[in-house]
């Protein structure tokens, strides 16, 4: 991209900016047994109330993503997936929860591609039918209830069920992603006729009453029968009627063979932290703790956060995380994954052997590992009053999935399709490209920036991290575990911090509007191009304060979320 556009480019969202910086981050959120952070607040309330009448963080985590179902249809539902990572206070245990969806049998490796130009064809990914993937949250949710919930699966979807029946106000932020969606909405009848008023063109907005009888019911249904009832009964025939009759891919045999799979955790070490994250097929753990592993021997707080010199080091990290990704990265039940290869030490020093002070560098590929053969989302974090942590983050893939609600039973259906590479070396909806190891095949999960990340020191609880974002998600946990144990933050201070973005293609550092010109001027001169972006992601976290013990909560100020506790 041109330097000198680029420069203008900046200059000019300066101008339009101006005055729109954040105020001071207000004090985080205090509490001394037990907290909820989400970023719909209606849905942490429901959690904290659940922690009161005696459920753990398991069950909290299962009201509260019923409740983002009704309040937040449009990041996260029972049409889509999840990944959830967990500390058992009792045992010490860490688990990784693997709720993704799985391509359909039916799948093929060039089913969005166009059999005469070998281009990919617009939309088939990412709306409608032909989007959907074997949804994974119902089948997650249910694991975890079973082996360490303690109150009863029906009880912890009435909140919910309330909500969907009776209706709630519609927020700023709902509001704003249904207009920015509207032309994707409209275009199916179920979904115009719940979210615009009769012969317009414009969506409900800010504090309409948003009712869900359909939902209502289906959440029922579901609290009533359990998890079964998603993939084996007069639902699931319905759902496949509808999708057969919309040139969909999903079969009987889909929902029959899904099955959640418990993983080990990816495990790193920053300063005198033990970092916990989501193995593959998520992203997210490996290059969370590639990046902070290749940062560890830098004095970071000597140029301070937010700095030229902090931020070049970081994109330079963050460039060879992301270029690893677009080559090794994909399911591991599919393809072999070098997960340790890629956290070596040995290998991490020869990715940060090349980075340059002062100079940006180009990456023209992923490093070389010997003996190596060849997205919308949600998050909440939760901590109970024993200590048990869940972090918790599902999604649908774009603004409200694929777009189709089900009808008669109000489910929005993920297009988590699109996240494979659907060819090699083609950006898909974030910009992301890939390799022959996210390819489509039947039964596969596709990759995930899904990032949801335990920290402990000394083998006690420290802070549970995670975010919405696509790719941003990656970087945007890494910058909050570094604003509060490299800087010192509070963790409201940490989440609120101006973030950047780079993810190797394209070779652009993306900042939010608060990083300051001089700033951008000094990544410039650095040989950088920079790209001043919207603000992006919404992290949800909990830090425990180390001299206190008191639990900290830090709900991102560029959404309307809260930070309940007790």
């Amino acid at each position: 991209m041109n330097r000198v556009r680029i420069t203008l480019i900046i200059l000019l969202a300066i101008l339009l900016n101006a005055g729109l910086s954040h105020a001071a981050s207000p004090k985080p959120a205090v509490a001394h047994h037990a907290m909820v952070v989400s970023s719909e607040p209606i849905a942490a309330e429901i959690g904290v109330q659940v922690l009161r009448n005696g459920g753990n963080a398991i069950d909290a985590a299962i009201a509260v993503c019923a409740t983002l179902n009704v309040t937040e249809g449009y990041s996260s539902g029972m049409g889509g997936g999840c990944f959830i990572m967990l500390y058992r206070a009792e045992t010490g245990e860490i688990l990784a929860i693997d709720g993704r969806e799985r391509a359909p049998l039916k799948a093929r490796r060039d089913m969005y591609v166009d059999k005469k130009s070998k281009s990919v064809l617009p939309g088939l990914s990412t709306e409608g039918v032909t989007a959907v993937a074997t949804p994974g949250l119902p089948a997650a949710l249910d694991i975890i209830h079973k082996n360490w919930g303690t109150l009863p699966w029906n009880e912890l979807f009435k909140p919910a069920v309330a909500l969907a029946d009776t209706g709630f106000n519609i927020s700023r932020t709902y509001a704003e992603r249904l207009l920015y969606s509207k032309d994707r909405l409209i275009q199916y009848p179920s979904t115009k006729e719940l979210f615009f008023p009769p012969n317009d063109t414009l969506p409900y907005t800010f504090g309409h009453k948003l009712v869900q009888k359909d939902l209502a019911r289906f959440l029922d249904s579901l609290a009533a029968v359990g998890a079964g009832w998603f993939y084996s009964s007069d639902f699931t025939e319905d759902l496949l009627k509808f999708v057969n009759k919309n040139n969909g891919y999903l079969t009987e045999k889909d929902f029959e063979e899904y099955r959640p799979v418990i993983r080990s955790p990816i495990h790193g070490r920053f300063r005198d932290y033990d970092i916990y994250s989501m193995p593959p097929p998520s992203s997210g753990g490996i290059h969370v703790v590639q990046i902070l592993e290749i940062l560890e021997p830098f004095n970071l707080r000597y140029w301070g956060a937010g700095s030229s010199e902090t931020i070049h080091l970081l994109v330079e990290a963050m460039k060879r995380a992301f270029a690893d990704r677009a080559y090794y990265l994909g399911d591991p039940d599919f393809v072999t994954v070098p997960v340790e290869g890629l956290l070596d030490t040995l290998y991490l020093e020869g990715l940060r052997a090349g980075m340059v002070p002062y100079k940006a560098s180009d990456i023209q590929g992923p490093g070389t590992l010997p003996g190596y053969e060849s997205t919308e989302t949600t998050h909440f974090s939760i901590i109970d009053s024993a200590g048990n942590m869940v972090a918790f983050s599902a999604s649908l893939n774009t603004s409200f999935g694929s777009a189709v609600i089900m009808p008669g039973y109000g489910l929005f259906l993920n297009n988590h399709m699109d996240d494979f590479s659907l060819q090699p070396g083609t950006p898909n909806y974030y910009g992301l490209v890939g390799s022959e190891a996210n390819a489509i095949h039947p039964g596969k999960r596709p990759l995930s920036s899904m990032s949801p990340t335990l920290v402990l020191k000394d083998g006690k609880p420290a802070g549970i991290f995670g975010s919405p974002g696509g790719p941003r998600i990656i970087t945007a946990v890494v910058q909050t575990i570094l604003n509060t144990v490299e800087f010192g933050m509070d963790i409201q201070q940490a989440v609120d911090f101006p973030r950047v973005h780079h993810q190797w293609k394209p070779d652009v550092v993306f900042v939010e509007p608060d990083i300051s010109f001089d700033t951008i001027k000094g990544l410039i001169s650095k040989g950088h191009d920079v790209f001043r972006s919207y603000e992006w992601a919404s992290a949800q976290c909990i830090w425990i304060e180390p001299e206190t013990g008191l639990i900290t909560g830090g709900t991102d100020s560029r959404t309307e979320g809260n930070a309940p506790g007790y």
